[in-house]
């Protein structure tokens, strides 16, 4: 990576727009500062940085590549690094006249680098034919398009014909999947794929409108409540009545037939006498034993997580519970109509593991229920479970939340058309809907306790 590159990644980095020769010297750590000066000329003629009339430099956030750096340091955080190098270029100039690549045709030397592009970034993605590396570049992710616009590089390959062509390999037929009677697995298979090459299934690298004003009332309102909430009897009995109404909702929402008056009844005396069928009972206890691990705050947000929290809601119930999906699926309504496509079955690791590091890089940059609702919409359209994906969604939600020291939520079933419209909007990149929602029931429901 040259001086000047590296040091405009530095200033993208701060939380800072204006500079003197000084501390611009010290982001190189350079001991004087008219060692910087060179870099900054060049920075200055490619319209990076204005110098200013009191001899300060002020970077250019208007300029397009500075855009684009902002970008992918958000969604990357420090394995961002690789990508703006003079290697990084060569590669993706090799790439933009083939798609795909075995070992064998590329250059020795540069498969290292091209392996930690594929594992720090997902830029590239390797496969596997017999016993050889197959590498593609995966031009259709917005990531790649900023960074191949970064190097003004231009495709030379038929992006349709190579779409159509990985959509044929990846989709492979595995059988039939009983909850979707409609569809033919091979179908969905390559729905999915399409879904997935368009960058459908992730949005967090379009995010918008996740700023909010309303988040700053939150704050005052949960510290307001914290104050008076002291006694422990009362914090035991409002948690433990809160306990129950989640279960009887993020059940209900998922179709449970039991009522609540059921449901108060078996989680409090026991179920005998109570006729309902087993696996209602069973997803409410269920339910009830994942609640106490997301109130136990010793937990870390980690794909091992995830799989006990999914493990414990469908044990009984699935016979890959604690397992991601085998077989494709979608999201559908009450009706059983197709609403979403999600992620392929060969990519749900991969989705998890940057939803993951995602979640780790923005958990001190992002407000708690913005970070919350994120992961939450994430989660749902990457649907890595064959089922139970709503309700270990709504347990990360609030695990979130409490991780962060504030209150849960319960997603009331009778508001559960609200709740899926504010998730739909979110498909764009547009949180804003998900995020008032959250905040509007957190400040009726904080009186709950």
């Amino acid at each position: 990576m040259n001086k000047e590159i590296q040091l405009l990644i530095k200033i993208c980095r701060t939380n800072k727009l204006e500079f003197s020769p000084d501390e611009l010297a010290a982001l190189l750590n350079l001991k004087f500062r008219e060692g910087v000066y060179p870099y900054l000329r060049r920075l200055e003629e490619q319209n990076f940085l204005a110098k200013e009339s009191k001899g300060t430099y002020k970077l250019n956030e208007n300029n397009e590549k500075v855009k684009i750096i902002k970008s992918l340091l958000n969604l990357f955080g420090n394995n961002a690094d690789i990508l703006f190098s003079v290697h990084t270029q060569r590669i993706l100039e090799r790439f933009s006249a083939n798609p795909l690549l075995k070992a064998s045709q590329l250059p020795q030397h540069n498969l290292k680098q091209i392996r930690d592009i594929a594992k720090k970034t997902r830029i590239i993605h390797i496969t596997k034919e017999g016993n050889s590396d197959i590498y593609f570049i995966r031009s259709w992710e917005e990531p790649v398009k900023k960074l191949l616009d970064f190097f003004n590089i231009k495709l030379k390959f038929d992006e349709d014909m190579f779409k159509n062509y990985i959509i044929k390999s990846y989709s492979a037929f595995t059988g039939k999947q009983a909850h979707l009677v409609d569809e033919n697995q091979q179908e969905l298979a390559k729905l999915n794929m399409q879904y997935y090459l368009e960058g459908k299934d992730f949005i967090l690298n379009k995010l918008k409108n996740i700023e909010s004003t309303e988040t700053a009332i939150l704050d005052i309102l949960t510290k307001e409540k914290l104050k008076r909430f002291t006694n422990p009897f009362e914090i035991t009995k409002k948690i433990n009545e809160w306990k129950i109404k989640y279960v009887y909702n993020t059940d209900k929402i998922e179709g449970n037939a039991l009522t609540f008056e059921e449901v108060t009844a078996g989680l409090t005396k026991g179920w005998e006498g109570i006729r309902k069928e087993k696996k209602d009972i069973l997803e409410t206890e269920n339910s009830k034993k994942a609640i106490e691990n997301i109130f136990d705050t010793a937990h870390e947000l980690t794909l091992d997580f995830i799989k006990l929290l999914h493990s414990i809601t469908q044990h009984g119930i699935d016979e890959n519970a604690g397992s991601y999906k085998n077989e494709e699926n979608c999201i559908i309504d009450s009706n059983g109509t197709l609403v979403d496509n999600t992620t392929p079955v060969q990519f749900v690791d991969e989705r998890l593991k940057d939803l993951i590091k995602w979640y780790l890089d923005n958990e001190k940059k992002l407000h708690p229920f913005v970070l919350a609702s994120i992961f939450h919409n994430q989660f749902v359209y990457i649907h890595p479970f064959s089922d139970g994906n709503g309700r270990v969604s709504r347990l990360l939600l609030n695990f979130i939340l409490i991780k962060h020291a504030f209150f849960p939520v319960i997603i009331f079933n009778d508001e559960k058309h609200k709740y899926y419209n504010a998730l739909r909007h979110s498909k764009d990149g547009d949180l804003k809907p998900s995020i008032m929602f959250l905040s509007d029931i957190y400040r009726t429901q904080l009186e709950l306790f």
